[in-house]
């Protein structure tokens, strides 16, 4: 069995919100890196890259980001543990751990996690590691 491609029309997103946010955000540059700002530098999708998708039905042409793939936690560098008090939210974690509350996902993508209210359980020890890329890999 094998999985959807760049160009499967289940990936094109019919006509949510969401989806038109999304495709505005990747820019008119066509397939490859988004336009420059149009994906914060310190995103998670900055370095995923485009692609074009068709609609089987317009055939017009959609450029979207293309998946990013979340590297195992065990590749990831650990850079320390963070204790989850009452009322703590991930963002406060991510402020707290990482310096930046917008980051919670690294948090998650350290602790092997994708929703990232698992890691709001008070008594928790939360994994902070370093992004991919980082020497010190392999860790966890």
């Amino acid at each position: 069995m094998t999985g959807p491609t760049d160009t499967d029309p289940a990936l094109v997103a019919a006509q949510s919100r969401v989806a038109e946010t999304l495709f505005a955000a990747t820019g008119a540059g066509g397939v490859g890196l988004p336009t420059p700002g149009a994906v914060a530098p310190d995103s998670r999708y900055a370095t995923v890259g485009t692609t074009v998708t068709v609609d089987p039905e317009t055939g017009e042409e959609i450029v979207h980001l293309r998946r990013r793939f979340v590297p195992p936690a065990e590749r990831l560098a650990t850079a320390g543990w963070e204790p989850v008090a009452d009322g703590d939210r991930v963002d406060l974690l991510a402020g707290r751990t990482v310096g930046d509350p917008t980051a919670f996902w690294q948090l998650c993508d350290a602790n092997g996690v994708f929703d990232p209210t698992e890691l709001e359980q008070p008594g928790r020890v939360v994994r902070v590691a370093l992004p991919e890329g980082f020497p010190g890999g392999s860790d966890a």
